[in-house]
């Protein structure tokens, strides 16, 4: 059985592709454990949740060395999906979308939630 918590974030990942061209998502804490998940069943969740991140680490270690802050967010733009990974103190939600989706809508949505996933924090 899915705690209250969980269950909440789960509902908001589920809005967030709703509400935009996100086909798949994650929360996931800096320490790579997944907290809630709306991906495809193909998906290993455990190495999703590990690589974000890595990511968001890896983007903190390059944004320290060129003096640019810590990143809000990281695009991988593949030839099949794009992967946006975003930070959120202490977690990091990591999305995909079809390659010609429009980033700006799907900004615009991360934006809102990640502010709902804060106030469930």
């Amino acid at each position: 059985m899915m705690s209250a918590k969980i269950k909440k974030l789960s509902e908001i990942l589920s809005k967030l592709m709703a509400d935009s061209e996100v086909d798949g998502c994650a929360l996931v804490s800096n320490r790579g454990q997944l907290m809630a998940a709306q991906l495809s069943k193909d998906v290993d969740e455990k190495a999703v949740s590990a690589m974000a991140a890595a990511l968001l680490s890896i983007g903190n270690r390059v944004g320290t060395a060129l003096a640019s802050g810590n990143p809000r967010g990281i695009l991988i733009e593949g030839a099949n999906k794009m992967v946006i990974v975003r930070s959120i103190e202490s977690a990091v939600i990591i999305a995909t979308a079809p390659a010609d989706a429009k980033v700006g809508l799907i900004d615009f949505e991360m934006d809102k939630t990640v502010q709902q996933i804060k106030q469930a924090l």
